[in-house]
């Protein structure tokens, strides 16, 4: 039997941005937003990268998809390396990859309808035209749950949810290889959201594609998720598949992670409330310009001990599989 194929491949990749000089000659101060981070993403699955705002998920979404390049590092999209790409080599790998954005208002010109919207990627890069275009962007919008008229349409003229569903579309129109979900549904209704899930899992099945989910709702990466990526201060602390992930954390951070998420049950709720080893983050997140010694997340930790203020834990297998970084766990 073949091994799994790897849609995505990612080996010590670091985005770091120089600051401005202060006055009086002070230096520039460097922020590390990602900082030597590998991941691989196989055909088919979908990994979760999550975190607090700041640690560094957006970065390196952008830098997936070449919206920021590396300051070091490789990123390959099955047989191509992305890095260092140029040109019609560039344009063909951008295929491979297309981003879904947190809001869908913002993702869509307002004077362009929906129609054109979806079919703009497809006449750029030549691949349809005239009665076979708009027979695909019909298609494709049957695709994501909506009907043939909304082509029509003007971004305004939708719901919030409606308007994902083209940006959907939108993406998939290209048949990439991966799309990277920016918080695709933290804009969303409530009511919405799991339609919009629901479309993003079906879709997968249909068409094979691999996901990259990014997000901070760990209630939300539980329903969509195979793997799940805990990130902080551009680092990743702990890599686990879903089911041993949500049975049993073992980051201190991914803990305090875990015991922020609400329970629909008022009695398990009241459980998680009282249990004397919940872990609740104290502190405000480190600037990524000035990041703490040794273990990163040292400042907030219950268990931190003169070892994690020296020593930079690295990620470490565990029996169940898991990689975490973190000398007591």
């Amino acid at each position: 039997m073949s091994a799994p194929e790897n849609v995505l491949e990612i080996r010590n990749v670091a985005v770091h941005f120089q600051g401005r000089a202060g006055l009086f000659g002070r230096s520039a101060h460097t922020v590390k937003a990602v900082n030597g981070v590998d991941l691989d993403i196989l055909k088919g699955e979908t990994v979760a990268l999550v975190g607090e705002s700041g640690c560094g998920k957006s970065t390196l979404s952008n830098t997936i998809v070449g919206l920021q390049p590396p300051t070091t590092g490789s990123i390959r999209l099955g047989e191509d390396e992305v890095v260092g790409a140029t040109g019609r080599a560039l344009n063909d790998i951008r295929r491979k990859v297309q981003m879904i954005f947190q809001d869908p208002a913002l993702s869509l010109d307002p004077r362009f309808k929906i129609g054109a919207a979806i079919a703009e990627p497809l006449q750029v890069r030549g691949i349809a035209r005239g009665k076979a275009l708009k027979q695909r962007v019909s298609e494709l919008l049957v695709q994501v749950g909506l009907r043939y008229e909304h082509a029509d349409r003007y971004p305004h003229q939708l719901s919030g949810g409606q308007r994902q569903r083209v940006v959907i579309a939108r993406a998939l129109a290209l048949e990439p290889a991966l799309v990277v979900c920016d918080e695709p549904v933290s804009a969303l209704d409530v009511s919405v959201r799991a339609q919009i899930l629901n479309l993003l899992v079906a879709l997968q099945k249909r068409t094979g594609v691999s996901y990259l989910f990014v997000s901070h709702d760990l209630a939300v990466v539980r329903h969509i998720c195979d793997r799940v990526v805990v990130m902080y201060l551009g680092r990743f602390v702990e890599i686990a598949d879903r089911d041993t992930f949500f049975a049993n954390p073992k980051h201190p951070y991914a803990k305090a992670l875990m015991a922020a998420v609400p329970e629909a049950d008022p009695e398990r709720q009241r459980n998680k409330e009282g249990n004397k080893e919940r872990y609740i983050l104290s502190g405000e997140l480190p600037s990524p310009s000035n990041i703490p010694s040794g273990c990163a997340f040292h400042t907030r930790c219950p268990l931190a001990t003169d070892i994690c203020t020296r020593d930079r834990p690295e990620l470490t297998p565990r029996a169940d599989g898991a990689l975490v970084a973190c000398h007591h766990a």
